[in-house]
């Protein structure tokens, strides 16, 4: 998290096969090692899905309406976030290039580019 808070996504990478992803893992996902690094992936990438959330947790009252998002990063893995300012399906597509934007509310914000 005060990675996250410094504008850093770090992640893990299994040494074996190269699997990557956000959240710890003690064993690879894909082939079972175990020897697991971490690393910093990169700040952008691409919108594989969305959905725009109308009605909120009290965390994001000011903020809605959002969307809630699948991002691919350009280097990495695919984590979730959300995206402010998104109120109608045309404000934002499939495909869109997003930026991580360290943020004070909870999860991963993301702003397009």
């Amino acid at each position: 998290r005060e990675r996250l808070r410094e504008g850093h996504i770090w992640g893990f990478r299994c040494k074996a096969c190269g699997h990557e992803r956000f959240s710890p893992m003690a064993r690879c996902a894909e082939c079972r090692g175990s020897d697991i690094a971490t690393r910093e992936f990169s700040r952008t990438g691409t919108v594989v899905s969305y959905t725009i959330q109308l009605i909120a947790s009290d965390s994001y009252l000011n903020e809605t309406p959002f969307a809630v998002a699948i991002i691919k990063l350009d280097d990495g893995p695919q984590v979730s976030g959300w995206i402010p300012w998104i109120s109608r399906p045309g404000d934002l597509a499939a495909g869109q290039k997003v930026e991580y934007t360290p943020s004070y509310k909870p999860g991963m914000m993301f702003e397009k580019r």
